[in-house]
Order: C-alpha cells, then structure tokens, then sequence
C-alpha cells in the first residue's frame, strides 16, 4: 500500500512534527498501523491541536489500493478527547516476543477418592500352553540306615518315612556296630510303668528322655517288607555291656496277635535268650496269647512274647540288679540269670 496526503489548512501541524518524525516521504511505503500507532503515542496533545488532526486525517487521508482509493476513517467529534478508529485491513504480524520465564511449581493437590470400578472387560483368549515342568525327585529316608547313608551321624530322634509319605519319629542309633539302628524299646530307670495292656502296647507309650515302647502296629509296619537284622543291648549295674543279634527280624500284624518272627541267633555275648519266644504272639495282662494255663504277662508283671511263660523278659518291673524273685524284672536268662534285672536295654533293627 501507498498513502497520499493531501495537506489543506497551512496552520495545522504536520505528521512529521506531530509524530516526532518524517512522516510521509515521497515515495515512503508504510502501514495504516503505523498512522493509529503514532496517534496512540500522542494522545497526551491538547484536545484542540488532536481534534483538528483527527478532523485533517478525516478529510484529507486516502489509502492507495490499486485501483481504487480506500479512505481511512478516523473519527473524532469537535474538541471531545474521546477517540473512535474503524479500523481498515490488518497490517503485518510481528516478531513473537521472547519466552517469559517459568513460574514456582504449584503444590500437589490431595488425592481424590476412589472411583467407582469399571465394567468387567471381555475375557482375554486361551494363552499358549507352557512348558512341562520338570518335578525333582526327593528321597526321603525310609530308616536309620538311610539316614546315616546320608550323613546323619549323631543319635537321636529323627523323621523317617517308611512308605515314603506318612513320617513316623523313631530313635536313631548311629553308634553301636556301624550304627543305622532302629530303636524300638528302652529301659533306663524305671520311670515308666511297663505293665500295661494291649492298646498301649499295640499304639506306643513313654518319654523320648528315658524309657519307650515304639508301638507294635509302627513295628509291624517298619518290619512288613525287606530282610531286618535284630539286636539287642545290655547294660548291667556295673556298667558292663553285652549283646545278642539275630536275622531276618519281623513282626506281624494284628491279626496274628503281633507275633515275632526271626531265623536264627548269630552271635552276641549275651547269648541267646529269645529262641523260646520265637514265632509266639504278643500277650499283655488284658489279651492272654502264651502258651501257659495262666497269662504270663499277669504272672510277671509284664507284656512279651510268652511262651510257657519266659526265658526273657525286658519288659518286666524294673528292679535294681540281683533279687530273690525268680524270673522276675528286666530277665536275660543266658546273661545275668532269673535272679538279676538289668539297668538299661535296648532292643533295636536295621536293613540286613
């Protein structure tokens, strides 16, 4: 665009001495803009000297479009410092200003409550089918002997797993003759009264401190499969130690009244005590099973497996060393005779 300024009254005051500047130039491209911009600028002029410019623009100021001529209005009313521009096209957009700097950070806001769930999704497809997994085989001990194969070496009391599930907690002896023994009777010291009756003997009684009966069901079950060597442990009230061992020992089930099974005495310097009792069902003061008219368990204080009554009997009262009552106490009759009871047993078998 070009402007064309048509001066008229010779008193009023030039644009270039109104806007500080040389205003139109022959020749000098500017913007309608720079008109309203340079009137802005001078608003603080006396209100006569700017409403006689307003009334010159209003009648002398023509904007040259090409091939028309596109007046610009600048309205102003007498000597009134009030100031109306209809403003003609715009003119060109400046540069952008530069980025102000970033304010302080707001605090966090409290968290909101909970909204209600959403609507369940459709359910998602069948995922791939995942590797086999590769289950890793534990043994667990079955007896003594399994134990101390794998490094068990102290006695005591331990879990073994006869059928390999249910665990049974049994008495390890892992010292005398290589060790890997199940123990499943010992008498200590007489704290524990041995006369009982079937179910006891049958389920098991006593203290792990001192004196046990394993059970008669837990010995048919730990002796019902495999070949089982059997010894048995004496310790008199001098503190001398003896033995006696014998093979393929068993004990039946219930059925057959736990009867006691074994093939042969093989050696021990105790000697051999327990052949008359061989094959011969359990009896107790309340099941009488021996041999004899009357029970031998009420005739001796004790349970076993009588014969005609006993040439042993461990389970006997327990009575400190030599006594006058024949075959009665804790008998060996091949150790010590029918007139001494021992102070300590243990009767006890491992695999073969």
């Amino acid at each position: 665009m070009s402007f064309r300024v048509h001066q008229g009254r010779r008193n009023m005051p030039s644009l270039a001495t109104f806007c500080g500047r040389t205003a139109f130039s022959d020749g000098m491209q500017q913007s309608v803009q720079w008109i309203i911009g340079c009137l802005r600028r001078r608003v603080a002029v006396g209100s006569t000297t700017f409403g006689g410019l307003l009334g010159y623009f209003r009648r002398h100021s023509t904007v040259s479009t090409g091939g028309r001529q596109a007046e610009v209005k600048i309205l102003g009313i007498g000597d009134s410092d009030k100031l109306t521009i209809i403003r003609g096209c715009p003119g060109i957009q400046g540069f952008p200003g530069q980025k102000g700097e970033v304010g302080p950070a707001s605090q966090k806001g409290e968290t909101g409550s909970i909204g209600i769930p959403g609507k369940a999704g459709p359910p998602g497809g069948k995922g791939e089918k995942g590797n086999a997994c590769i289950q890793e085989q534990v043994h667990v001990p079955r007896n003594c002997k399994e134990l101390l194969d794998q490094g068990v070496i102290l006695s005591g009391w331990y879990n073994i797993y006869p059928d390999g599930k249910e665990p049974l907690t049994v008495l390890c002896d892992m010292d005398n003759d290589g060790g890997g023994w199940i123990v499943f009777q010992k008498r200590w010291d007489g704290t524990v009264d041995f006369y009982r009756g079937w179910q006891a003997y049958k389920k098991g009684f006593g203290s792990q401190l001192t004196e046990f009966w394993l059970g008669n069901e837990n010995l048919h079950r730990l002796t019902s499969t495999g070949n089982y060597d059997l010894r048995i442990d004496f310790t008199d009230f001098d503190i001398k130690h003896t033995y006696a061992t014998y093979s393929s020992f068993s004990v039946a089930g219930e059925s057959e009244k736990y009867k006691l099974s074994f093939s042969r005495f093989t050696g021990g310097t105790a000697g051999d005590s327990l052949g008359h009792h061989k094959n011969r069902p359990f009896t107790t003061k309340d099941q009488h099973n021996d041999a004899h008219t009357a029970n031998c368990a009420t005739l001796y204080k004790g349970a076993w497996w009588y014969g005609n009554c006993h040439d042993s009997n461990l389970n006997g009262p327990y009575l400190k060393g030599s006594h006058t009552s024949d075959s009665e106490g804790i008998i060996w009759e091949t150790g010590k005779g029918n007139y001494y009871s021992y102070k300590i047993t243990e009767m006890k078998f491992r695999p073969a």
